[in-house]
């Protein structure tokens, strides 16, 4: 049951990723990640719990190391370098609050919905 909770996290955050790079649906991306990420790992609301919540955890990484890195090479920027370093790392928390309440919501959705499927 763990592996598919496990893999079923890993697809919601491609999923995510992917949606992330169309226009009009990236603001939805957690949300229909975490769907099909939930569908897949069908364990009901504990299975959608548990991988919404590891696949904010694997989007946390990788959100973080990205922020870190367009921070360092905007710090040395004139003038405003500072203040856009700064706000690298708000804007990314904000990112990724929004990563995780949204994929969380859906893994949930999609678990339940899987759970719920006419065989």
């Amino acid at each position: 049951m763990m592996a598919r909770v496990l893999v079923g996290a890993l697809i919601g955050m491609v999923c995510t990723f992917i949606f992330y790079f169309i226009p009009g649906v990236n603001v939805i991306a957690p949300l229909l990640g975490g769907i099909l990420g939930g569908y897949y790992a069908d364990g009901g609301f504990g299975g959608g719990l548990e991988s919404g919540v590891l696949m904010t955890v694997f989007m946390i990484i990788p959100g973080f190391l990205f922020g870190e890195i367009l921070g360092s090479i905007l710090r040395s920027a004139p003038v405003l370098g500072g203040f856009v370093a700064a706000s690298v790392f708000i804007i990314t928390i904000v990112i990724v609050a929004h990563t995780a309440v949204l994929g969380i919501i859906g893994s949930v959705i999609g678990a339940i919905l899987a759970e719920n499927r006419v065989s």
